[in-house]
């Protein structure tokens, strides 16, 4: 298949207080550690790096020199504009399957990557994911417990997440623009698009706050 990878790291990083994605994991910054976790799985697939305008010459800047495959893109306000963007780019590309990760998950496992690619064959996409391991409640809107879920058929949606872009194309007409979705997977399920879940076999932690950046110091090793 013709692959590309669309890393996005065009957030503000409001909840962490600062762009966290320049933070350091050993020697290298969170956004070039989720790099060259995709580059180890597929070396030779399009790489496009989707960032925010304001910091469009500093990342390219600081990652072209060990990513020269990269192409940046300019993101935009939500998160949905900048993988569209970076979608659109690899298209032009010559792109048929586009594997979309965000940045801020910088430890993902190549072999979990390779999965997760490999599963998209005859569906519209293949998401990573991961069990549910804690017992989850149902509240109502006073937070009064309703109920417990069942865990079983519950899953984490991780990333990355694999889609044909002829089908992501294809959807992108059909919707309103104007509405919000948390990620590819659930525009893609609200028009009937079948969408395969693989279960990762490695931790793949997300950096949010602070706290989830001291954890993945800790996996690494990394004393600060």
């Amino acid at each position: 298949m013709n692959l590309a990878f669309v890393c996005v790291g065009a957030g503000r990083g409001v909840r962490f207080g600062g762009d966290k994605l320049a933070e350091m994991l050993g020697s290298k910054t969170v956004f070039a550690t989720a790099l060259g976790e995709l580059a180890r799985a597929v070396p030779e697939a399009l790489m496009v790096v989707v960032v925010g305008e304001a910091r469009l010459d500093f990342w390219r800047d600081h990652l072209s020199p060990d990513f020269p495959q990269a192409r940046f893109v300019v993101g935009g306000d939500r998160r949905q504009d900048s993988v569209r963007a970076g979608v659109l780019f690899a298209a032009q590309a010559g792109a048929e399957v586009v594997a979309v990760h965000d940045a801020a998950r910088p430890l993902v496992n190549p072999a979990d990557i390779k999965a997760v690619i490999d599963a998209v064959g005859g569906v519209g996409g293949a998401i990573l994911c991961a069990r549910v391991s804690d017992t989850v409640k149902r509240v109502d809107g006073k937070d009064m417990v309703v109920d417990t879920v069942a865990r079983d058929r519950l899953r984490f949606a991780l990333t990355p997440q694999v889609f044909q872009i002829a089908t992501l194309m294809e959807v992108w007409q059909r919707a309103d623009p104007g509405r919000l979705w948390t990620d590819e997977a659930a525009l893609l399920e609200s028009a009937g698009v079948p969408i395969r879940g693989v279960l990762a076999r490695h931790p793949n932690p997300k950096v949010t706050t602070e706290a989830d950046l001291q954890v993945l110091r800790a996996m690494v090793g990394v004393v600060f």
